[in-house]
């Protein structure tokens, strides 16, 4: 009986964050929200955590990569998305301490020649990264606008999939 190595979805969203650090935890919240609103198998919704190097793999695995996550910013609630070149800088804003760690994974990555061709960011600036569960007011107001943001993502990759099969 032989078995065939499925290829990675096309897609990777990534969330990250810790859900004992209030605000911290918009990733892994915004991941549950999209997962129940994009269920495309063309889509893998990958839980980060707090991880880090442990998630090399799934950014050398991804096309396309999407990452859900707190970022730094002055007004508590703002969605910010970041591509390109932004994200370097974004990934060193050092709001908590998985995002080092995701320059730590980026930066293996490439050292092993495989990266994503596309990622893209969309976080929300938290109001307390403090030990507490739940979001703060302006996050959780901010959920839709973000989860608006990252459909968006994905639903324009998903359109250039199809149109290069």
């Amino acid at each position: 009986m032989s078995e065939t190595l499925e290829s990675p979805a096309p897609i990777t969203v990534l969330g990250v964050g810790n859900p004992i650090m209030g605000d911290d935890a918009v990733g892994l919240l915004l991941l549950e929200r999209l997962r129940q609103q994009q269920p495309d198998p063309r889509v893998e919704y990958v839980d980060g955590g707090t991880g880090g190097m442990e998630l090399v793999p799934v950014v050398q695995d991804a096309a396309r990569l999407l990452i859900l996550d707190a970022v730094a910013g002055d007004e508590p609630g703002t969605v910010h998305q970041f591509s390109g070149d932004q994200l370097p800088r974004m990934l060193s804003s050092k709001l908590s301490p998985h995002q080092v760690g995701l320059l730590d994974v980026f930066a293996a990555a490439r050292m092993l020649g495989r990266e994503p061709e596309q990622v893209e960011v969309v976080g929300v600036v938290p109001e307390s990264v403090d030990l507490c569960l739940g979001v703060s007011e302006p996050v959780s107001e901010a959920m839709d606008r973000a989860v608006g943001a990252a459909l968006d993502v994905i639903d324009s990759w998903l359109v250039e999939i199809s149109e290069q099969s």
